[in-house]
């Protein structure tokens, strides 16, 4: 069995801290409350970022979880599943 470099361990880390966000967003979409307000605005902030950063070096959303994620579905309000 071949060893993890520390690159892939940190994408391996990388791509759950991702899914955690998208997961913990969803749930705060599909809940109302200011504190839920905040949540989906911080997650939005989190994922629209990795979804650039992304982009910029050539990386697919499907390579960390995020394919077919739009984090603009956190900006409308009580919107339970992601576009």
């Amino acid at each position: 069995m071949s060893e993890l470099t520390k690159s892939d361990a940190a994408l391996a880390v990388l791509e759950e801290v991702l899914l955690a966000s998208r997961r913990a967003a969803e749930q705060a979409q599909a809940e109302s409350g200011e504190f839920n307000v905040g949540l989906k605005a911080a997650y939005y902030d989190v994922l629209t970022v990795a979804l650039e950063q992304a982009e910029l070096v050539g990386l697919s959303p499907a390579e960390f979880g995020l394919k077919g994620y739009n984090p603009d579905v956190l900006l409308r309000p009580n919107q339970s599943k992601a576009a």
